[in-house]
């Protein structure tokens, strides 16, 4: 890692301090907590980066509209990327010359009945099946980062999270953090399960050895897509795009993972109009949310 810039995608129901949905919606009492918490992880990933000799550590916080950690808490060497943005990489923005990719505190896919809040880009959606295979958000988020050339080399996130990335990507070294609800509901034992699990990630960063020999992982054409809703409903309003639909289901096809992939954010978050003036509307939500997330601290 010595000379290296690390890029750490955050989110925060694979986190440490996370163990009920309150705890990532924005606004609630619990959230406030797990935002503080998820800092705390972030910065014993970031104090164990540096002490591995990295030259430099971008973060980007990766929940909902991407305001939840909290930066006067945040180790000041770290870069900190919040909201989302169209490009240069789809989602993340600018990646300021990262050399490698850390998924910290992701969660299990939509239809993987083990995971922690299980879900794929939106609840929403109950599960993303390509080719017939489901997929994970690491999939998809690992495949825009190859583009620049940044594979992924570390994550954490439940036992079934990392279960899923082992079976998808058997070279990336993973780190589990269990949700066992008799642990988390007595709080004494909660916070010596943070502590404990804190402290068993930043040693496991540690074992990142060489990641520029790590593997780039990319999903591969074509794409045949289903975005299986819960409500059919749901599927319909998301759904104004003409793909073919049948109940539940929207089913689409593509030749190149951008169209792909770019598919899957229209129906998972865009309406037309707001899809067509995405270069306005996204800095107009960033700001929106900064906001919001400040009202909180």
């Amino acid at each position: 890692m010595r000379g290296k810039v690390a890029y750490v995608v955050a989110d925060l129901e694979g986190s440490t301090g996370t163990w009920t949905k309150a705890h990532t919606l924005l606004g609630t009492p619990e959230w406030q907590e797990a935002r503080v918490e998820l800092t705390r992880d972030i910065n014993a990933v970031v104090e164990s980066l540096f002490e591995a000799g990295v030259k430099g550590v971008v973060v980007k916080d990766f929940h909902r509209a991407g305001y939840n950690l909290i930066p006067r808490y945040l180790d000041g060497r770290a870069k900190r990327v919040s909201g989302y943005y169209s490009g240069p990489a789809v989602g993340y923005g600018k990646l300021y010359g990262a050399d490698f990719a850390l998924f910290v505190g992701l969660h299990a896919s939509g239809g993987n009945e083990s995971g922690f809040l299980p879900h794929t880009l939106t609840s929403r959606i109950a599960e993303i099946r390509v080719n017939g295979k489901r997929i994970c958000e690491s999939e998809l988020f690992a495949s825009i980062l190859s583009a620049f050339h940044v594979p992924v080399c570390f994550f954490s996130g439940c036992p079934a999270a990392c279960q899923e990335v082992t079976e998808r990507m058997d070279w990336v070294i993973t780190y589990a953090v269990p949700k066992e609800m008799e642990i988390y509901g007595d709080e004494k034992r909660r916070r010596d399960h943070i502590a404990q699990k804190r402290e068993g990630l930043r040693k496991k960063i540690r074992e990142i050895s060489d990641p520029k020999a790590m593997p780039l992982f990319a999903l591969k054409p074509p794409f045949d897509c289903q975005v299986i809703f819960h409500e059919e409903a749901e599927a319909r309003r998301m759904n104004p795009w003409g793909f073919s639909q049948q109940g539940k289901t929207v089913h689409f096809q593509a030749e190149q993972f951008l169209e792909f992939y770019q598919n899957l954010l229209k129906i998972a978050y865009f309406p037309k109009l707001a899809y067509q003036m995405r270069f306005l509307v996204l800095p107009i939500t960033r700001a929106v949310w900064k906001i919001q997330s400040l009202k909180h601290l």
